[in-house]
């Protein structure tokens, strides 16, 4: 299982699941599906937050958890 879980809010406040209990490689497949030609490294998730701050989700395919960073620095 990968580390990575993925909702929509909804307005009466709760979370419908849309990615659970997926590896790394079968989030990477759902976004860019499994006939791109080379196949695809990774999936980059990247926010700029309100106070300039770069927030980036970084999602292998691979077998290996997906990692986050804050202006570079790995959290």
């Amino acid at each position: 299982m990968g580390n990575v879980k993925i909702y929509a809010g909804l307005v009466d406040g709760a979370l419908m699941p849309i990615i659970e209990d997926k590896t790394s490689e079968e989030i990477v497949t759902a976004f860019t599906g499994d006939d791109t030609g080379a196949p695809p490294t990774s999936v980059t998730i990247e926010v700029i937050t309100e106070s300039g701050s770069k927030v980036r989700i970084y999602i292998p395919n691979s077998s290996a958890d997906a990692s986050v960073t804050v202006d570079g620095k790995r959290v």
